[in-house]
């Protein structure tokens, strides 16, 4: 018995340090072989530890990589063997976060809501934060933007209780997530630059999402220059990192950057890229805002059958996945191919479904886009003034608390803007 222990010792240690050499794959295989290796030896104590272990990295790791099905194996497995409540709190926690990354927000919902239920009875106060976190990134996910909030705040202050730095910056980055998509931008800057604090010497892969996160505040506020910063150094953080579901956001933006700085060709590249990539490695949440990116693009550039196939295909995942917001956005991509070809009628009614869609789950930084959009092709003047007043109202609501001022200024003088402001 002591020999194998030690091989298995061994074997966690090698995945551990290859996981910090930013070999996840290797990582990987030395779970693999840990697994393997202790079938059988389930009712010795220490050995079940060194399982448990495992499982739950092994399962993490292969999310990373792309094997969401194996990942669903790997955390099921962990669940299924954990010893004590806490254990299975913290299974059903990640399990739950990974039904989350498969688009199936439902069944996440409801893992993660048991997880709570099991936490609270046990008095388990890192189980009790896991869950609320997972719950109010799941809610999110279904658009329920309020919901995900006041459940990500409990998050926090738990995480914060018991000192736990790395659930603190994963639940204010996931808060900032949240208040980005209600076009709170000023919060969102504030608490990515929080995470990002918290952060430091957690690892790389925290880092470079959070340098996505941050690069895309820039962006939504049309300062390209500054996205462009935080995406370059973001994407050579996750390439080092060999995580491609990292990646993946990363390249989306990266394309949006350089395709709205006139660099054309080199942002196509970029956002075919991470489609591709989304494609991979079945991240249904990835796949929408790729999908989503390159259409605006495309539809931009006059290639609207492309845009119209990346438009349905977005629409498809959107009602699969239960992801309103998201089928908000397939909406204005359609609304914008109908725009393109002339058919006011059929673009008006996108977009009045994707405004229902917005104003419900409280996406304003689409909103007021939304607005202008209607403005565009309204069939009077005082409807357009209607839709104009709206856009402006909501242009307001999001630029009124940005307390730098450049950033503030350079939102403001944006064409997009301007043609809404100065009408």
């Amino acid at each position: 018995m002591p020999i194998i222990l030690e091989t298995l010792q061994r074997l966690l240690q090698q995945a551990s340090a290859a996981a910090q050499n930013n070999e996840p794959a290797l990582a990987v295989q030395f779970h693999s072989d840990l697994l393997a290796q202790s079938a059988g030896y389930g009712d010795n104590p220490a050995i079940k530890e060194l399982r448990l272990q495992a499982l739950a990295r092994h399962g993490q790791l292969l999310g990373e990589l792309g094997d969401q099905e194996g990942a669903l194996a790997s955390l099921n497995q962990y669940y299924l063997e954990a010893g004590t409540s806490q254990q299975a709190v913290d299974a059903l926690a990640l399990l739950g976060n990974q039904y989350s990354r498969m688009g199936q927000q439902l069944k996440a919902l409801a893992v993660n809501q048991e997880a709570l239920q099991l936490a609270v009875a046990l008095n388990y106060t890192g189980g009790r934060a896991q869950a609320l976190m997972h719950i109010g990134w799941t809610q999110l996910g279904l658009g329920r933007t309020e919901e995900a909030l006041v459940n990500l705040n409990k998050a926090y202050a738990l995480f914060s209780q018991i000192n736990d730095q790395v659930g603190q910056m994963r639940s204010v980055s996931r808060i900032g997530i949240v208040h980005m998509s209600t076009g709170e931008i000023d919060k969102a800057i504030a608490a990515f630059k929080l995470s990002l604090n918290l952060g430091r010497g957690v690892g790389d892969r925290e880092t470079a999402i959070d340098l996505g996160n941050l690069g895309e505040c820039y962006q939504m506020l049309f300062d390209m220059e500054q996205a462009l910063a935080c995406h370059q150094k973001g994407l050579a953080i996750a390439e080092r990192t060999k995580l491609q579901v990292v990646s993946v956001d990363l390249c989306r933006n990266l394309g949006l950057d350089l395709y709205y700085l006139g660099r054309i060709e080199e942002g196509l590249a970029y956002l075919r890229r991470a489609l591709t990539m989304s494609e991979e490695i079945e991240r249904p949440d990835l796949h929408t805002q790729a999908l989503y990116s390159l259409a605006l693009a495309e539809v931009e550039q006059g290639e609207v059958d492309a845009a119209r196939q990346h438009g349905q295909q977005l629409k498809a995942l959107a009602e699969a996945t239960n992801a309103r917001g998201y089928l908000a956005y397939a909406l204005h991509i359609l609304g914008l191919c109908h725009e393109k070809e002339r058919d006011w009628v059929a673009a008006e009614q996108a977009w009045q479904q994707a405004v229902f869609l917005a104003h419900e789950t409280n996406w304003r930084a689409l909103l007021w886009q939304l607005h202008a959009a209607l403005a565009r092709i309204a069939s009077n003047p005082a409807l357009a003034g209607i839709h104009k007043r709206i856009a402006a109202e909501v242009i307001q609501q999001i630029v009124e608390p940005i307390e730098d001022e450049a950033l503030k200024q350079k939102f403001l003088a944006a064409p997009p803007v301007q043609a809404i402001l100065l009408s």
